[in-house]
């Protein structure tokens, strides 16, 4: 891939829409599915409207082989299989739009080799009901893996320094062989390990309201790669079981992982003084590039959280985070109010692109 860009490079892939479930289980009730289309269509409105970006869309190059140096091959092979399966049922039960909801959770692996061939199999590499299988599934997926690493590609062969993958579905709760929260291929992930290929050591920073528990797993060993994550405490909040203080690392990799978790009181000062810590603490550690996992479902008009950030400090987040002036992507998340996303995305990456030039 080669494309000298004059602008920043939003890419963006129309397969994303493929992906469409109409529900998910909240605490036993089912409401309506809040990782929707109109999230991306909104941000990527917006981000083309700002004057010094330009749209995208990037040729199928990823392989499978790069998708495996951060995934497992079990579950990408689940990803495709169950995608063709769900097709299959659909003309067998004359269904459209048919999704297989993860409902039953294997202990151990030979558990999940017992369950391959069953119509109940989509929860083999699930850790919640949150990431349902349909037919096209796969390929949205496939698509939003392939921007984040075509992003990191257009920056390693300095066609630009900042880049923004309007990835969905998102990436950052899936783990090296689960998937979960809306996330089924880690995009953060795939990006960082293209960036570490080339130049080494480098940060990953995490600004969804909920933990990347799936970013943080697969780096916990890895000690060239720092992971920093501002987030809502688990104790109150979604993923529950990862994102406390005290998970630093593992042994070999010790103070390369910090959580910053906060209380759900929080508010755009609480915030940016978690932001300056974080910050501070990538600067310390020498990285060579950064990938941002932009969630914006910390602001206050989300429906699914509890900040009270203001519209107004998405602008003051993009600033103190480019004064890093690292080569950089910024790979999509979270954030269901649909109407702010735009705004936030863009106030956000004109931040970034006024302090870092």
């Amino acid at each position: 891939m080669t494309h000298q860009f004059q602008r920043i490079p939003i890419f963006y892939s129309a397969d994303h829409n493929l992906h469409r479930p109409q529900f998910e289980y909240d605490s036993g009730f089912q409401i309506p599915y809040q990782e929707q289309a109109r999230r991306i269509e909104s941000a990527r409105e917006s981000l083309l409207q700002l004057p010094f970006t330009q749209e995208f869309q990037p040729d199928p190059v990823l392989t499978i082989e790069q998708i495996a140096r951060v995934h497992s091959i079990a579950l990408i092979e689940h990803l495709r299989e169950r995608s063709a399966f769900a097709r299959q049922h659909e003309q067998i039960m004359g269904q459209e739009d048919l999704y297989l909801y993860p409902w039953i959770y294997p202990l151990n692996q030979q558990m999940r080799e017992g369950l391959l061939k069953s119509p109940d199999s989509a929860g083999c590499y699930a850790f919640d009901t949150y990431a349902p299988i349909g037919k096209n599934t796969w390929k949205a997926v496939y698509a939003s893996a392939n921007l984040a690493y075509c992003a990191a590609k257009t920056i390693i062969q300095e066609e630009s320094r900042i880049a923004y993958a309007l990835c969905r579905p998102p990436g950052h709760h899936a783990g090296r062989d689960i998937m979960g929260g809306y996330c089924y291929l880690n995009n953060a992930a795939i990006t960082a390990d293209q960036f570490k290929q080339a130049w080494g050591r480098g940060a990953i920073l995490d600004i969804d309201y909920h933990h990347g528990n799936g970013t943080q797993e697969i780096f916990w060993d890895d000690p060239e790669v720092m992971f920093v994550s501002i987030h809502a405490d688990p104790a109150d909040e979604y993923p529950f079981f990862s994102g406390f203080a005290e998970e630093r690392g593992g042994e070999q990799a010790l103070d390369t992982n910090l959580n910053l978790p906060l209380p759900k009181v929080c508010d755009d000062q609480t915030y940016l003084n978690a932001l300056d810590l974080a910050l501070g603490t990538i600067k310390g550690f020498q990285p060579n590039w950064l990938v941002l996992s932009a969630g914006y479902d910390t602001c206050q008009a989300d429906p699914s959280t509890y900040f009270t950030l203001t519209n107004e400090v998405y602008s003051e987040i993009g600033n103190r985070i480019g004064t890093l002036n690292f080569p950089t992507v910024i790979v999509h998340e979270g954030g269901y109010a649909i109407e702010h996303n735009g705004l936030l995305s863009a106030r956000l990456l004109s931040g970034i692109i006024d302090s870092s030039t």
